[in-house]
This record gives structure tokens, sequence and C-alpha cells, in this order.
């Protein structure tokens, strides 16, 4: 598990934006093509109110799947039940499901009413006492913001248990990496291989650091 000093660490003062009260991520983030939102949450802020406090964490790493078309997606094939529902509703719409019988999974909507594509949580850096840890995969993730089933169906533009801030965190495109997604093998070669999992550069869910920047 990574560690920095603190959030400020996180970005070197020349990729810095000027320094600006954190807004809440509105509709119209969510309902945009999906792979340009995946990459546009690195850097964004999943804020989490439980038992009268807030617990947050930068994302740092994603995974976009589009739906219908997409055999690694819970939509492939235009499936619609239950379970996958809140994929079919408004962007920005909290996705959580059970797997392997140990991890919840944490997804936001995108593309739009019954467009059933969404973004999967895998990374963040969580600030824990003004020290920054790296938490690399999704069961931790969740783990770490309290996210389970009582979430699922949220909306964050409006919820008052979850929501996502942008903070001013702007990464550099150089500092972006992309690659295959994890554990979709079940979905074949060619799905398997499509590089919609993106990451903050050095290791899963890397942090840029003022070092790595230099």
């Amino acid at each position: 598990m990574a560690k920095v000093k603190s959030f400020r660490d996180v970005i070197a003062p020349k990729e810095r934006v000027k320094e600006k009260e954190p807004y809440r991520l509105d509709r119209a983030a969510f309902n945009r093509a999906t792979l340009q939102v995946a990459r546009d949450l690195l850097g964004k802020f999943i804020v989490r109110s439980y038992r009268g406090r807030n617990i947050s964490g930068m994302i740092t790493e994603v995974e976009a799947y589009k739906g219908p078309k997409d055999a690694a997606s819970h939509a492939r094939g235009g499936r619609r039940t239950a379970r996958v529902e809140p994929l079919y509703a408004d962007g920005g719409t909290v996705y959580v499901y059970f797997i392997y019988g140990i991890h919840w999974m944490l997804n936001f909507s995108t593309a739009g009413k019954d467009m059933p594509e969404g973004v999967l949580i895998r990374g963040i850096l969580a600030d824990t006492d003004g020290e920054g840890k790296l938490l690399a995969g999704p069961g931790r993730v969740t783990k770490y913001l309290k996210i389970d089933k009582k979430l699922d169906g949220a909306d964050v533009t409006d919820s008052t248990q979850i929501w996502l801030e942008d903070r001013g965190v702007r990464i550099p495109a150089r500092s972006i990496k992309r690659g295959p997604r994890i554990g979709v093998d079940f979905a074949g070669l060619y799905w398997a291989a499509k590089p919609w999992r993106f990451w903050i550069e050095r290791s899963t869910a890397a942090l840029v650091t003022n070092r790595l920047l230099k």
C-alpha cells in the first residue's frame, strides 16, 4: 500500500489549477461518452457521508463498460434484470454488486438514460488523518468508503450519502495510462483486449507525485 504525505502532494504546483472551492459533479458530467467520463473521473473525489462524518478518496483507476455490445458488461446482449437496472438509469446512478461472495463493487452509470454503460472504480487515494494511502482494487475501495448494496440506485448528483467532487486536481495527459480491463477473459479475446482501463501512471492506481512529474 503506497503512501504520500497528503493530498497536497499529489500534483506538482505547475500542474495544479487555481485554488477554488470544490464543486459537485452534476448530471452533465456523467451523461457523456463513457470512455471520456472514465478518463475524466481520474483526479475527482468520491465523498461518502457515513455516521456523521465524510470519508473521501481521489479516484486513481477506473474501467469503462459500454453496454449491450460489450461482452464484458453486465448489460451485454441487452440484458435488463433487477440487478443491472441502475445501469439503465440516468448518468450518475450508483450501481453496486457483490462478487466472489466477498467484495462490493462500485460503479457509476454513464451515457444517459436507457444507455446501460458505466464506469467501475478500481482504485482511490484515501485521505486518512492527513496521510494519503493508495487503495488498489475495487474491494478495498468499497471497504474504505463503507459502500454496500444499500447505496445501489443512489443518484450521486443529489444524494446526501454519496457524491463526487471536483477539487481542482488536474492529471496531465502524459500521466494517464490505459490498457485491458482486469478479470474479463470470459468475454473473449476481442473484448478482453479493449484498452478501457485507465489509471494514473506508475503501478495500478499509482499516484502522480511531484517526483513523477519532473
